[in-house]
């Protein structure tokens, strides 16, 4: 029988919990879930304390080990951090702020905030994207990267990137890992340009949950798009899932429709155009 299994059986009768004995997984996984939706939903805000380990037994019916073990992961995700004499306290969760009309630069648009931004690439494979890829990039000899990016070490967005393998023949995870995709393209001789984009809510599934330390159906910001350079070459389409904790800015404009022209400004325009053309015809007939 295992530690956890025979701490449910010696619970005594009565025991107020909302851990799931039976099927609920893994009694510190559930603890440290219900820390972390009570720090996200800011039940629990930045710098202050957590319940303290005695404190955490008792309204879980767990021993101590468990909780050591809930508050482990908790460290782990970056939602805490374990202080001498005050114990653990929710940390300050770094938000990613990125605007939604800027084609990359999500390196420099974190740098202007003070914050920096590292890379892991997970795979560079030969692979055939979705339609949609196909008619963005006109091909389907692609390479598909996964990457995820890092925020002070706290998973932000999952990436998964299809690009021309005849423009970038050379791609590599070690070539990638920690750079720039789009200075990479640059030194291949395409300079991304830009391209339409659009971001919609949907939810975490385990895979995405699993790359983002986050939990499943938790809701995130899915960013898709094409870049293609100034001659119209699609450069990438991707998909990039961003946590919870990112922001988009978003330079909203008030257009208004332009005032009634008048018929006296059109005539003034009209005869200014009979008269310029009047000059070029004399300029052409002084020139022969």
């Amino acid at each position: 029988m295992s530690l956890e299994s025979a701490e449910a059986a010696a619970e005594p009768v009565g025991r107020i919990s909302p851990l799931s004995r039976d099927s609920g997984g893994p009694l510190h996984a559930q603890i440290r879930d219900i820390l972390h939706r009570q720090i996200v939903d800011m039940a629990l805000s930045p710098g202050s304390s957590l319940p303290t380990e005695e404190e955490l037994q008792r309204q879980f019916g767990v021993s101590r080990s468990v909780v050591r073990q809930a508050l482990s992961g908790l460290s782990d995700l970056g939602l805490i951090r374990r202080q001498r004499g005050r114990g653990s306290v929710v940390a300050s969760t770094p938000v990613l702020r990125r605007h939604v009309q800027r084609a990359g630069g999500l390196d420099e648009q974190a740098a202007a905030h003070g914050q920096r931004l590292r890379t892991h690439v997970i795979s560079v494979e030969p692979s055939e994207p979705p339609q949609s890829g196909i008619d963005a990039l006109n091909t389907t000899n692609t390479w598909k990267i996964e990457r995820v990016r890092y925020l002070d070490d706290l998973p932000v967005a999952f990436m998964r990137t299809w690009v021309p393998r005849d423009f970038f023949p050379h791609f590599t995870a070690e070539l990638l890992e920690d750079a720039s995709l789009l200075s990479l393209m640059r030194d291949h001789g395409y300079h991304p340009a830009g391209g339409p984009r659009q971001v919609q809510a949907v939810s975490s599934d385990s895979d995405l949950a699993r790359r983002l330390n986050i939990n499943t159906r938790e809701p995130l910001l899915l960013l898709q798009g094409v870049t293609r350079d100034a001659l119209g070459h699609g450069l990438e389409w991707f998909n990039v899932w961003h946590s919870p904790n990112t922001v988009f800015d978003v330079d909203a404009q008030v257009t208004t429709q332009p005032g009634r022209v008048s018929q006296e400004h059109i005539r003034r325009l009209r005869n200014l155009t009979q008269q310029m053309e009047s000059e070029l015809a004399d300029l052409e007939r002084g020139a022969h």
